[in-house]
């Protein structure tokens, strides 16, 4: 058997995951500008939101919220710019309702982990108690508490955090170091790693869970870190086949030479898109972030799951199911690759319109 890409420090712990299918969409972001070398036709593309309730033992918290139903209420510079861009969010249910619904009552919430401040991950603290703990990462409380108005340009509103404990975690507290991430064990006993990830925006955390002991199983929550697969697939350490066969994707099984023609790059293991500049907030260390998450996603161990996934929405199960058993029901494995007939319906129909390929911009 090879040797595993990422070293994690062994443990008998280990915590439940439910993820959780926040209702949340948002349909039609432009994305024109956001990658490079441009993928020519990708013009927009729609993202679903997942929480992530991490059960240990009688203790439960949740990483991340999702939209808020009530996303109008939003700080308005948001609600501006998301008009603007001609974006269409919809939000089914409130994810406190969601909770209830599965058997968790809000109050059971130990603590909240914001993995950043950006609308689509706030969700509606408020209907939340007072006693659930507010988790965020480094420069956060410095940078924008208490939040909009007091802070102008914050991306929450102050009511939203009004009355509760709000933990920061700066540089001291992450003292683990796991796959190139600095790590706060959060538990203090290896089943849950909050992981400073930086790059995307300030204060960026991703995580990761400890779902079995025997055979070591391991959930990576990577918030957005990563939007689309193509940003961390293919890499040397997991290339490109000679062949895919996934659905929707044409021939079926379908050469790696077809697929070769519509990379920007042409490679076998460089992802199919890279950053722009504009996208990140630091383009070096969300490029630095990336390069760690593609170790764990090319270990057979680790399940990575961003928040924004959609290849992933018909393969998954939901809260009150948990996800622990991901390696059994071959998640990892039936999703790998969709991404591919996704980039190739972009690449048919950008052809069809007659666009030539642009190349890096």
């Amino acid at each position: 058997m090879a040797a595993s890409p990422v070293q994690i420090p062994t443990s008998n712990s280990t915590v439940s995951v439910s993820i959780i299918d926040t209702t949340s969409w948002a349909y039609k972001i432009p994305c024109g500008d956001l990658f490079r070398p441009r993928f020519i036709g990708l013009d927009t593309f729609d993202i679903c939101s997942y929480a992530f309730l991490v059960k240990h033992q009688d203790r439960r918290l949740l990483f991340d919220l999702g939209i808020k139903k009530d996303w109008e209420q939003l700080v308005p510079d948001t609600v501006a710019r998301l008009r603007k861009s001609g974006t269409h969010v919809t939000v089914e249910r409130e994810i406190a309702d969601i909770l209830r619904d599965g058997g968790t009552e809000p109050d059971q919430i130990e603590a909240v982990i914001w993995s950043h401040i950006h609308w689509d991950h706030t969700g509606n603290l408020a209907s939340f108690p007072p006693a659930t703990k507010l988790i965020v990462g480094p420069g956060i409380i410095d940078r924008f508490m208490p939040g909009w108005p007091t802070v102008p340009d914050s991306h929450f509103r102050e009511a939203d955090v009004a009355g509760r404990e709000i933990v920061g975690l700066e540089g001291d507290k992450f003292t683990a170091k796991i796959g190139g991430f600095s790590a706060h064990d959060y538990f203090g006993d290896g089943s849950f790693y909050i992981l400073d990830a930086p790059g995307h925006s300030l204060g960026h955390l991703n995580a990761l869970a400890r779902t079995s002991v025997d055979p070591e199983t391991f959930i990576f929550l990577a918030a957005d870190s990563v939007h689309l697969a193509g940003e961390v697939r293919p890499t040397e350490l997991l290339p490109l086949p000679d062949a895919v066969d996934v659905p929707g994707i044409v021939p079926c099984p379908c050469p790696a030479e077809h697929l070769l023609r519509i990379h920007p790059r042409e490679s076998k293991t460089l992802p199919y898109l890279g950053l722009d500049p504009c996208f990140p907030e630091d383009l070096e260390a969300a490029e630095k972030t990336i390069e760690n998450i593609q170790a764990f996603d090319a270990d057979e161990r680790v399940f990575v799951v961003w928040a924004h996934d959609v290849t992933l929405h018909n393969i998954l199960e939901y809260y009150p199911a948990t996800a622990d058993d991901w390696k059994v029901k071959g998640w990892k494995e039936t999703s790998r690759r969709t991404f591919l007939s996704d980039l190739q319906e972009i690449a048919r129909k950008r052809d069809k319109k007659g666009e030539r390929e642009l190349g890096d911009l």
